[in-house]
């Protein structure tokens, strides 16, 4: 008995070992990224990543914290691999990285308080606006500069370290233009509905989301075998109810 468990853990010992790690960094960005459930619990990075492993076997995708500001920081001492929920440019610039295709899209709003008179011309212009948003995010409406001084000098902005935050900054009157994550915000009205009346929400969006998975150059996984994993489990019909479990549907 003891004989045929040693044959096999001598056989099943060098498939275990082929599996080769990938560390995945993650930093806020709710709905999509919950950094408060990088290992566990119900996030829909995390289940993403488990979607990832078990559609295959010779990679095994594991989550490494990371931070709005110090992302790229992580990622060139080689923290980190790999990036889910993200786009060439949002700051990538000329570091030796590839994008997969397009998985999901999305998008940034607008939000206001809602004022007598006050209507969706109101964002036609952000001139002269003071603007709120997330430490070490980049915004359209910045050209996608995420430097916190021109921010502050030609935008007057506030900064805050997550959406929730960012939404209480505006209600709090320390700025007139929010903008938000246009999922997280329908998950946030959705438990406080009572707020819905108290904003206005642009029908413009400060930029439309098109969510890629970013890969150093030159690992494994390639570019080809991420876009051929996303491909199968689209497929399977896996991803479109997780888009929607998390609000976060692509429509």
């Amino acid at each position: 008995m003891h004989h045929w468990l040693f044959l096999l853990a001598v056989l099943i010992q060098p498939f275990a070992l082929a599996t080769q790690l990938v560390r995945v960094g993650v930093a806020e960005f709710p709905p999509y990224i919950e950094k408060r459930q990088t290992v566990a619990g119900e996030s829909l990075h995390v289940e993403l990543l488990e979607l990832m492993n078990a559609f295959q076997s010779e990679y095994r995708f594991v989550p490494v914290a990371t931070g709005t500001v110090r992302r790229f920081q992580d990622f060139d001492a080689g923290k980190y691999d790999m990036s889910s929920f993200d786009n060439l440019a949002w700051g990538w610039g000329k570091r030796p990285v590839v994008a997969s295709e397009v998985y999901l899209r999305g998008g940034e709003v607008y939000v206001a308080l809602a004022q007598a008179g006050r209507d969706q011309r109101f964002f036609d212009d952000l001139a002269g606006k003071r603007m709120i948003g997330m430490l070490g995010y980049h915004y359209g409406f910045a050209g996608f500069r995420n430097d916190t001084s021109y921010l502050r000098k030609h935008f007057r902005m506030s900064f805050s370290n997550d959406n929730e935050s960012t939404l209480k900054l505006l209600l709090a009157g320390r700025g007139d233009i929010a903008v938000v994550t246009e999922a997280y915000l329908a998950i946030y009205l959705k438990r406080h509905p009572a707020l819905r009346e108290q904003l206005l929400i642009s029908e413009r969006k400060d930029q439309e989301y098109a969510h890629t998975i970013i890969l150093r150059q030159g690992i494994r996984p390639s570019v080809e075998e991420i876009n051929t994993l996303l491909r199968r489990m689209r497929a399977a019909g896996v991803l479109a109810p997780l888009w929607r479990k998390y609000g976060a549907a692509d429509d």
